[in-house]
């Protein structure tokens, strides 16, 4: 497994930690999705797949139902996710 596909995976890891149930149910959802469908996904294009976890993650991060504790899970993820499409544009 390539050194970004293991990033992939450690990221999707941590985001398995809003699988909570102190999280709101449709914030557990969406993270689920965004792992699923689109982190993991390798039928899409990389650059895809990481964009659109970066913009659900970011809706989840807005919504004003994720328990305050988790804010910061959010922004650690999203700084991860942002950096990572940075180095796969440069490939």
């Amino acid at each position: 497994m390539s050194d970004i596909e293991t990033r992939i995976q450690q990221i999707a890891q941590v985001l398995g930690q809003l699988e909570d149930n102190q999280v709101p149910r449709n914030i557990r959802n969406a993270s689920r999705d965004a792992v699923q469908k689109w982190l993991l996904n390798n039928d899409k294009d990389l650059d895809i797949r990481l964009g659109m976890t970066a913009s659900i993650l970011d809706d989840i991060f807005n919504d004003a139902n994720l328990p305050i504790h988790y804010g910061p899970l959010c922004l650690q993820i999203q700084t991860a996710l942002e950096a990572l499409l940075n180095e796969v544009k440069q490939i």
